[in-house]
């Protein structure tokens, strides 16, 4: 299953201005990540988003929205829910392409929903 996630993230991580793709559960655990290039300020960044899924879960589900984004340091990060207990968070630079990116993060998610066998109606239900 995750060589099949990580397949599917592969659109994302071909962008160059995508740093890192990481798919992590509520509790913060990442199930896959996926960093293209060694920098302490990744590997920071990593860590504090670690600590924020729990609360970043609960505010995109409690306020009905469909992603979550702010910028780090020299990074924007934008985390997208798959289910009501994995969120995939990207890490990216200011110059990548957002219409590209939308429609690739939109495939993606849903081939990681498929994969993991989540319908993504059920989460409005239980709203």
């Amino acid at each position: 299953m995750l060589l099949e996630i990580y397949e599917a993230l592969k659109p994302l991580l071909s962008d160059p201005n995508v740093v890192m793709a990481v798919l992590y559960r509520i509790d913060g655990t990442p199930i896959l990540a996926k960093i293209k290039k060694r920098d302490p300020a990744i590997l920071t960044v990593l860590y504090y988003l670690e600590s924020q899924i729990k609360d970043v879960l609960y505010q995109i589900f409690n306020r009905d929205l469909s992603d979550f984004g702010f910028k780090f340091r020299d990074y924007l990060v934008r985390m997208y829910p798959i289910s009501r207990t994995i969120v995939l968070t990207i890490l990216m630079t200011e110059g990548v392409s957002l219409y590209k990116f939308e429609t690739d993060v939109s495939t993606v998610c849903m081939r990681i929903r498929e994969i993991i066998g989540y319908d993504p109606d059920d989460m409005h239900a239980l709203h």
